[in-house]
């Protein structure tokens, strides 16, 4: 049976489902360094540290490939006796760039984990390419991706046992985690994993937010996945799951004026997965978002959703 719907986390929260974009700093067409003043300002709510894992290695990566670098935001009181609800948020030099010591104070008891790479930019886009894309059936290997680049893609089996193994270890080394509160935040390439995961592997973390997923990336990978998932039984809860995407989404490149309404896609994905029950779902429409600028945007709502 699914979730009492008085009991989930969509009735809790009562996000509204259309809401202004975040006022922002927008980066150039092809990112910028990150500048991280989060972690140069003054935050009584957390203390900040980034770990660097030159250890850790994806088993695909190029020699020459960016170290894992980890962002964590721990809270400054003394945790419950269950521990604390933590965030792990991917792409997190990017994640780590838009986040302020205001977000951080209105989730007091709330760690955030930011999964990055020793790099200046917001976005390691070979690591990301690597990490966050699953193979085409029978694929052996990384292979280079036309629709991204040609970076090496395929690489996502192998990283989500670092992401909930070696790298959950070091990122919760010394804090008191509630194993039943960890959500998986994700944008973009992100929110594309985000989704599979959740629907591979759902046992991996309890709540997931996947933002703008790019669900043009290779399709008929995504749906016989989700179509598995779907025909399994029923949980026996319902998963919590907040979903948000711009108005003026289109893919970098693409030509003429950016739309004036959600994705197609992704509104036909919110409708197959609202119909069947199986998930706590919250969405939202950021109004007037290009693709970056659904990434901060999305942040309130995420914070509030892993701290319930």
């Amino acid at each position: 049976m699914s979730q009492p719907l008085a009991a989930s986390l969509a009735a809790r929260l009562a996000l509204p489902s259309v809401i202004p974009a975040a006022v922002l700093d927008l980066p150039p067409h092809k990112g910028r360094e990150s500048r991280h003043l989060v972690l140069k300002a003054p935050c009584d709510s957390h203390r900040i540290e980034i770990l660097d894992l030159p250890e850790v290695r994806h088993p695909l990566a190029a020699p020459d490939a960016a170290p894992y670098r980890i962002f964590r935001a721990v809270p400054r009181g003394m945790p419950p006796a269950s521990g604390w609800p933590v965030l792990y948020l991917l792409d997190g030099n990017a994640a780590f760039d838009f986040l302020s010591a205001a977000d951080l104070a209105q989730v007091p008891g709330l760690v955030l984990i930011g999964i990055g790479q020793d790099t200046r930019g917001q976005f390691e886009r070979l690591s990301r390419a690597r990490d966050l894309t699953f193979p085409k059936p029978g694929q052996v290997g990384l292979i280079p991706d036309a629709g991204y680049g040609d970076r090496p893609s395929g690489g996502a089996p192998e990283f989500l046992p670092l992401l909930t193994g070696v790298l959950r270890e070091h990122s919760e080394d010394g804090i008191r985690i509630d194993a039943t509160r960890r959500t998986l935040w994700g944008h973009s390439l992100g929110g594309l994993f985000v989704l599979n995961v959740m629907l591979r592997a759902p046992e991996s973390f309890a709540r997931y937010a996947a933002i703008s997923p790019s669900l043009w990336w290779n399709p008929e990978r995504f749906t016989p996945v989700l179509e598995a998932a779907l025909s399994m039984p029923m949980p026996e809860t319902a998963l919590p799951l907040y979903m948000g995407v711009g108005s003026r989404e289109q893919r970098t490149g693409s030509d003429g004026p950016p739309p004036d309404g959600p994705p197609e896609a992704f509104m036909a994905l919110v409708s197959r997965l609202a119909e069947t029950g199986r998930f706590d779902l919250m969405t939202q429409i950021y109004e007037g978002a290009m693709h970056i600028a659904s990434l901060p945007s999305s942040l309130p709502a995420t914070l509030s959703l892993a701290a319930a």
